[in-house]
């Protein structure tokens, strides 16, 4: 997932394969500022919940389309980043 300046890793999978991703929201901001984070991949209907410091959630699709879509967090939208799916 993006961190907070918006870097984030481009993600390259294959078509048709099933992807599997794990988050975990290690952000703690001081003093004990606590931000809640998730992910969406619309195209592949991909949501997480919001999570609180130190939650995870884990999500699992079938990259059946082929192209380049956004990965976001939709409490800040500065976080994002693609997944291309090659064929």
């Amino acid at each position: 997932m993006p961190n907070a300046e918006g870097a984030s890793p481009s993600i390259i999978i294959s078509k048709n394969n099933l992807v599997q991703i794990h988050l975990i929201n290690e952000e703690i901001n001081p003093p004990d500022n606590i931000s809640k984070h998730n992910l969406n991949i619309d195209e592949f209907n991909v949501h997480t919940k919001d999570l609180g410091y130190f939650q995870t959630d884990s999500v699992t699709f079938l990259a059946n389309k082929a192209g380049t879509f956004d990965y976001y967090c939709s409490l800040h939208p500065d976080m994002k980043g693609t997944i291309t799916v090659t064929t």
